[in-house]
């Protein structure tokens, strides 16, 4: 009786896996469609970055599991097809070359999740929200290792949600800007918002070089890294408007 007991549920369990098609970019470019039936996908969704005590989903997914599958039922009868989450760089990190297995299992215990209430993950990466949780460490970093850091962090990630339709794309970082002027920066996070800083640079000396050129190489460098174990997800970024080059401003 248990054994058929978990054969029952296994299969339910792939059976709402496989009804969330993978999404893809439009031929025309202009959308996503999904990929089997081409039907057009609209993301609708929410972010889900903290509880009304503005306490991180990392702050308590361990201990109080309740309450995230409670949002994500809720989220769905809402109506939403689409979940923004944000996975913390200190909470998935032990040091520069390790990732966290612990968290790496929640986030897989969360794409299971996704894949149950038929939603897709909108994972957000690289975040430093809480900067009493960002390791000391990290602080110290150059600019070339802390690059190398977050690719470790990607690949982690990568790899763990390789395999599931229910992630509708990665997101690399949630505001990252290059610093304009030539004057060095002295701290890689950007004002705090209600006690949480959302905004982070990816350099804090440009070197001369233009911006877009570092933007691109970040980019680049990171794409390359999920890649090596991710082919097929979508990846994106995350992108403010006072942070592009205008005719006569540069921020």
């Amino acid at each position: 009786m248990i054994a058929s007991m978990f054969i029952i549920v296994l299969t339910a369990r792939q059976s709402l896996a496989a009804d969330l098609e993978w999404i893809k970019v439009s031929d025309d470019n202009k959308g996503f469609v999904l990929s089997e039936s081409g039907r057009p996908f609209v993301p609708w969704g929410f972010n889900y970055d903290h509880e009304g005590d503005g306490r991180l989903i990392e702050d308590y997914w361990d201990d109080e599991w309740a309450i995230v599958e409670s949002a994500f039922r809720e989220m769905k009868e809402l109506g939403a097809n689409v979940v923004r989450i944000h996975l913390q760089f200190g909470m998935f990190m032990e040091s520069p070359t390790e990732p966290r297995q612990s968290s790496l299992q929640q986030l897989e215990r969360l794409v299971r999740l996704a894949e149950q209430n038929g939603l897709y993950l909108d994972i957000t990466g690289l975040g430093c929200y809480h900067r009493s949780d960002v390791p000391t460490w990290y602080d110290q970093l150059n600019e070339q290792q802390r690059w190398q850091a977050q690719t470790v962090f990607w690949r982690a990630v990568a790899r763990t949600c390789s395999e599931s339709s229910a992630v509708f794309c990665f997101d690399l970082m949630n505001e990252p800007i290059v610093p304009g002027g030539d004057r060095k920066r002295d701290d890689w996070l950007g004002p705090g918002f209600g006690g949480k800083h959302f905004v982070q640079y990816i350099t804090l000396d440009r070197a001369g070089r233009e911006r877009p050129e570092i933007a691109r190489q970040w980019i680049h460098t990171l794409v390359t890294a999920i890649r090596e174990y991710d082919q097929k997800h979508l990846v994106t970024v995350g992108l403010v408007p006072w942070s592009l080059d205008r005719p006569g401003l540069t921020s």
